[in-house]
């Protein structure tokens, strides 16, 4: 009942004995005694709570039987202690006891008589709040147990129950507020004790005390009487004398509150607290609605309706309002509630007049509610803002113009008149400042915190009024708040208008006489809009070169038997790079038949790590996936058996993982060998085979330096002056190569000027940098201010997680934190943004794209851990994993303060309708094959403002259609179809859905989504019916769709009513049958990434995008192809998988293919024979031939190719890979290009 703690002073309590017993059972126990012991324990609590009762009263008729119930205790503790030698027998025998005894009771208790409040008071401990508050716990808990229990539960017993739970949030209410308790509040605690123990005894003597027999002593029909007299006469204030007691505690604590002399709530559930009394205030108001004749007159009845509907609001914005905005509020709210307590209270006295309403009444009542809800607005807007995240995207308010304007013209009826006029307001002082704000994006500002500060009040101006125009057209808050509400912002946003205009004006006045760039007048000379990433193929590793050594003959040379080399260091010290850099080393490569790599980190998969090193040692394979995770094991070893193998195996936290994978790797004795990274010596040791780990040392002050130079200089000089500080500096980042790269990233986005550089030294003191968090929180600080919620962003992804960019991007795009230009796409400027993360270092690339641009990027974990704390501080992120449940069970209100914007699930979350409609964004992460996901669980309800919903591993069952605020969506589906309904999303501008069934069908209403950006479907889409939508189509233009993957074209008129795409950048796409719609394809003037495949060979295109940079053609017949392809101007990249080559020969021409610098062939077994004439692929850099398994030679021209990087064969005739190795003879001894590289796997 209590966790351990009785009310009666007990030294052997028998329900210690019983909970013992069970514990020693367990599920051993029989149901029947499992039962029996179940009553029995809840017996014993309510004769616990009869003795606590008696020691505060002093009945003389009652002495003799509570001697016996004393008695009964300590035998019964006695013969539990027994029980274990005959179970059934005892415990039946205990029942009789306990039934005698409360027939006994039962015959002398005399309900509500004989006891007097003065009695109780007398008593001690009365006056404990923590004692009251205790017995009512204790009595609201018990009484519900025997009200599930008894199929004859009674409504009055409900009724009590409710009534006893509003005096229990009165109780907290009132409890601890007073240095010494006057008289008024102990009166009322032992009112509260009355009432409740009377309450538990009427409902405890009516209730059985075993089985199914009941004892007629007290027939239910007494027994409801009883309960009814309870609440009429003894709770509710509707008796004189007990709303006396109400209105005393009430006065007093008004009165202390005003001489200062009350203390504040200190509890952690402090926001349940006064959301409870709220409650209690609303239960009471409704009530003498609903019975008084005062609601007969029509201005009294209003009042109360706003009065109620106040308090309502005032409850609701409690649930939201963090414990901080609370404590801020917590006396104003504590005032108001006060008195609307006394109001409610006042409004019986004036009831008891009948019709002769109070007239001060009448005159205050308007007054007091006005004050009401200037206090109830205030607070409210508290709860709002406190919940926003404290850094805020740029593109918030060009998302709000663009929502305000479909509202002006969606919502025409008068009703909105007022509403629309205000908004006008708003959408026009916004207008004006979006040039501000637009310089904010260019870096104009970065030097100026305060216009900094000023862009982002209007961000959060711009997610309150979104708010407001959403509560307007939803009746979710009450009109005059959201009128109030109104004005406030635009005077706010005026004034936020006045002081941009005035600062501006000041400084330019400045700079105009001084000459001095105070507010960084110009754009940072490397924008985060135009910074090119420089691309680094193979990471310099600086500093190791003897360790690198040392390792790199342990690879190669060393013992035959299998040895697994361990790299082991601390977070940041470069293991990961000495690894890779050794993984590719030519001469490690060359000695190997196998190579693979995996990543293993904190969240371990052994699934995942077996499936990545398969990929790596046999490609990639469909089937793969669908194997059982047992047989994915089995057929590594099976790989690796007899074959000399290289695998790395990457970040490992625990020594179990690699006893879970030892496994895999058979010893042949042929000199194979694992490399082993991991922050923990233990793991190393308990991995070692032949060589001892090898602890990575920390760099010295040259090598710090020489780390220092090269990412900040790269190939350039480094002058003298900026030598000396630049030594100061490397030598404070105390030789952690992480800490160098992040100052780096500084360095190199500011001037390179020694003062400039002086003040980054002076800033890292000499111990900051021991703790890393120091120097990434000086790198966060020094982001210009709207790249400092993309970085946080990174937050939302899991440890060692290799990100697309593209996704990366249209995820920033989707929840506003780029801002829009004339002059660029969204997407453009995202990846400026990126790139200027990966100048500055806080962002790696991962993998680099055939066309030269990033394809995936990662985060160090670090770095990882860094922007998921701030995140979390910032309101930005919730991040929850498996074995982090949040347990909102306890209260409606704790888990409210918890509200993010953002909230980044990696487990099945069961209950998500508990979380605030606030949220902006889910990310959802589960493994795969657990069954499919109810989208009913984001209903508008309860996730109304949602924006992106990335449920990119969920298997869904249904789409979700009433969102309306959604922009990105990507999920699994076990559909077949996407729903018509989805065209409510209105705001939509990214859907990704993979199809677990392998095909889809689309919606024709999709096509009316006309704020579609990208489509993409991982599998074959069919329109359905595109016939039957020609007269739709041909009214139809998607003006922004930029990506659109994979639809299946069925005849060339389907692709000519569906391509109505201006804007479409990159297309993926599948015809069925012989035709090609070339003058539709060369309409896509903006097209610069196509891929095409065909059912069959032998289609002829005669036209394509004339601005392509990357061309995949599939099943294509390539005599027809060439003359088509060649010449086009941007070509960059050209991948030929399937394709047939007539007689199976290619002729290469002069001047073809001018542009060209990466070529992939692939799966083509029809070619033979290869001719290239001399000028053919002039910059060409990458060539990749697979499964080419009748090629007889490369042609010996690639020999001759300055701009060749690299030749990459695998499963191609050995001919072939000959003729390979003559050209890296010729590239490396004739041209002198000593960076050229053949990869070959057979």
């Amino acid at each position: 009942m209590f966790s351990g703690e009785y009310l009666s002073s007990k030294k052997h309590h028998p329900l210690d004995f019983l909970q013992r017993i069970e514990d020693e059972w367990g599920s051993y126990m029989p149901e029947t005694i499992k039962e029996r012991v179940y009553l029995l324990k809840t017996e014993f609590k309510f004769m616990d709570m009869f003795l606590s009762i008696q020691s505060f009263t002093d009945k003389p008729n009652m002495l003799a039987v509570t001697q016996k119930v004393h008695a009964l205790f300590q035998d019964s503790a006695f013969d539990v202690s027994k029980i274990y030698q005959n179970l059934n027998r005892l415990t039946s025998l205990l029942q009789n006891k306990i039934r005698v005894t409360k027939m006994e009771i039962r015959a002398n208790y005399s309900f509500f008589s004989g006891i007097s409040l003065q009695q109780l008071l007398e008593k001690s401990g009365v006056d404990n709040s923590k004692f009251v508050m205790k017995f009512i716990n204790g009595v609201v808990e018990n009484v519900s147990e025997l009200a599930e229990m008894d199929d004859l539960c009674s409504r009055e017993i409900q009724e009590v129950l409710k009534e006893l739970k509003l005096l229990k949030s009165l109780v907290g209410f009132l409890s601890n507020r007073w240095y010494a308790e006057p008289q008024s509040v102990r009166t009322f605690f032992g009112h509260v004790l009355f009432v409740a123990g009377s309450a538990a005894m009427v409902v405890w003597l009516y209730i059985p005390s075993y089985g199914n027999n009941r004892d007629q002593d007290l027939v239910p029909g007494e027994v409801n009487f009883l309960l009814s007299y309870l609440v009429r006469m003894k709770i509710k204030p509707v008796n004189p004398c007990i709303r006396k007691i109400y209105v005393d505690v009430l006065q007093a604590l008004k009165w202390t509150m005003q001489s200062e002399l009350s203390l504040n709530i200190q509890n952690v559930y402090v926001a349940e607290i006064e959301a409870g009394f709220v409650e209690i205030l609303i239960h009471n108001l409704e009530e003498i609605r609903s019975i008084s004749t005062l609601s007969r007159i029509e201005f009294l009845n209003h009042q109360m309706a706003t009065l109620v509907e106040m308090l309502k609001f005032l409850r609701a914005s409690l649930i939201h309002l963090p414990k901080l905005g609370l404590e801020f509020h917590l006396k104003d709210i504590d005032t108001i509630s006060i008195d609307v307590g006394l109001l409610i209270y006042s409004l019986y006295d004036s009831e008891e007049q009948e019709e002769e309403v109070n007239q001060t009444l009448f005159r205050d009542l308007p007054k007091s509610i006005q004050h009401i809800k200037e206090v109830i607005f205030l607070v409210s807007r508290k709860a709002f803002q406190s919940n926003l995240p404290r850094v805020h995207g740029l593109g918030c308010v060009d998302f709000l113009l663009n929502n305000l304007k479909e509202f002006q013209d969606r919502y025409s009826d008068s009703q909105y008149s007022f509403v629309k006029s205000q908004l006008q307001v708003i959408q026009k002082e916004l207008e004006g400042l979006q040039p501000f704000l637009k310089d904010v994006a260019e870096e104009w500002y970065n030097k100026h915190e305060r216009l900094q500060h000023c862009a982002a009040l209007l961000n959060g101006k711009a997610y309150e009024v979104e708010y407001i125009v959403d509560s307007f057209i939803r009746k979710g808050v009450p009109e005059w708040c959201l009128v109030r509400w109104l004005f406030d912002i635009i005077k706010e946003v005026i004034l936020i208008k006045e002081e941009v205009t005035k600062i501006q004006e000041k400084e330019f006045l400045k700079f105009d006489f001084v000459l001095h760039d105070t507010l960084d007048i110009t754009p940072a000379h490397i924008s985060s809009e135009s910074t090119n990433t420089p691309r680094i193929t193979d990471e310099e590793v600086v500093g190791f070169e003897d360790v690198m050594e040392k390792l790199r003959e342990q690879l190669i040379r060393g013992t035959k038997q299998l040895d697994v080399i361990s790299v082991v260091g601390m977070p940041g010290l470069g293991k990961t790079t000495v690894a890779n850099k050794l993984y590719s080393d030519e001469l490690v490569v060359s000695r190997f038949d196998i190579r693979a790599k995996c990543c293993v980190s904190q969240a371990y998969s052994r699934r995942s790590v077996l499936l990545s090193i398969l990929r790596d040692a046999i490609g990639e394979s469909p089937t793969l996936t669908k194997l059982p995770t047992d047989v994915l094991a089995d057929q590594l070893r099976k790989t690796l058996l007899w074959r000399r193998y290289l695998i790395l195996v990457d970040d490992i936290w625990e020594a179990s993982v690699w006893d879970d994978l030892r496994c895999c790797f058979h010893d042949s004795n042929n000199g194979s060998r694992i490399i082993l990274t991991t922050q923990h010596a233990d793991v190393a040791e308990n991995a070692k085979s032949v060589s001892d780990p090898l602890h990575l040392r920390i760099l010295n002050d040259d090598e710090s330096w020489k780390l220092l130079k090269q990412k900040v200089f790269g190939e350039e000089s480094c002058s003298m002056l900026l030598s000396n500080v630049g030594q100061e500096i490397a030598n404070k980042c105390r030789g952690l190569p992480l800490s160098i790269v992040l100052v780096a990233g500084m360095l190199t986005k500011m001037e390179k000027s020694e003062k400039c550089w002086k003040q980054v030294a002076m800033n890292l003191c000499t111990n900051v940098l021991s703790n890393s968090k120091a120097i990434i929180e000086q790198s966060y600080q020094n982001l210009p201010y709207h790249l400092k919620r993309c970085f946080l962003y990174f937050g939302v992804f899991l440890e060692d997680k290799e990100i697309n960019i593209s996704i990366l991007t249209w995820l920033w795009i989707s929840e506003g934190f780029i801002k829009s230009r004339d002059d660029k796409s969204l997407e453009d400027i995202a990846e400026g943004y990126l790139e200027n993360l990966i100048g500055r270092n806080l962002v790696m690339v991962a993998k680099w794209g055939s066309g030269g641009k990033v394809k995936t990027c990662r985060i160090h974990d670090l770095l990882l851990y860094f922007c998921k704390e701030i995140a979390k501080e910032k309101n930005l992120l919730l991040w929850m994993r498996r074995d982090q449940n949040v347990n909102t069970s306890s209260s409606i209100y704790s888990h409210k303060q918890l509200v993010q914007r953002r909230m980044s699930i990696n487990s099945q979350v069961v209950d998500l309708v508990k979380w605030s409609s606030l949220v902006g964004t889910v990310r959802c992460r589960e493994d795969r094959n657990k069954g499919s996901f109810s989208i009913v669980q984001f209903s508008h309800i309860y996730f109304r403002f949602l924006k992106v919903l990335n449920l990119e591993l969920i298997v869904i069952d249904s789409f979700p259609t009433e969102l309306v605020y959604l922009r990105y969506f990507a999920a699994r589906t076990s559909q077949k179809s996407i729903t018509s309904s989805i065209v409510n999303l209105r705001n939509l501008e990214t859907l990704i859905v993979k199809p677990m069934g392998g095909k889809l069908i689309l919606p024709l209403t999709l096509l009316k989504m006309v704020k579609l950006r990208h489509l993409q479907i991982y599998s074959k889409a069919h329109f359905s019916t595109l016939n039957a939508a020609e007269e739709l189509l041909e009214n139809s233009k998607f003006d922004n769709l930029i990506t659109l993957s994979s639809p299946t074209f069925c005849c060339v008129r389907d692709a000519e009513l569906m391509l109505r795409t201006p804007n479409l950048r990159k297309l993926r796409c599948s015809f069925v049958g012989w035709g090609y719609p070339s003058h539709v394809m060369s309409s896509l003037t903006r097209l610069e990434t196509l891929s095409i495949k065909m059912d069959s060979c032998g289609s002829s295109p005669s036209n394509f995008p004339p601005n392509l940079k990357k061309l995949t053609l599939s099943n294509f017949t390539m005599h027809w192809l060439q003359s088509s392809i060649a010449m086009l101007p941007n070509l960059q990249v050209l991948k030929l998988v399937a394709v047939f080559f007539s007689k199976a020969e290619w002729e290469v021409t002069s001047d073809k293919f001018h542009q060209l610098k990466v070529l992939k062939v692939v799966d083509c077994p029809c070619f033979k024979k290869w001719n290239v004439s001399d000028n053919a692929f002039p910059c060409l850099e990458h060539l990749v031939l697979r499964r080419c398994r009748h090629l007889e030679a490369i042609p010996s021209r690639f020999g001759d190719i300055t701009s060749l990087i690299s030749i990459e064969v695998k499963s191609c005739k050995e001919s072939l890979v000959e003729s390979a190795m003559v050209i890296r003879e010729s590239q490396v001894e004739e041209m002198q290009n000593y960076d050229f590289k053949v990869f070959i796997n057979k």
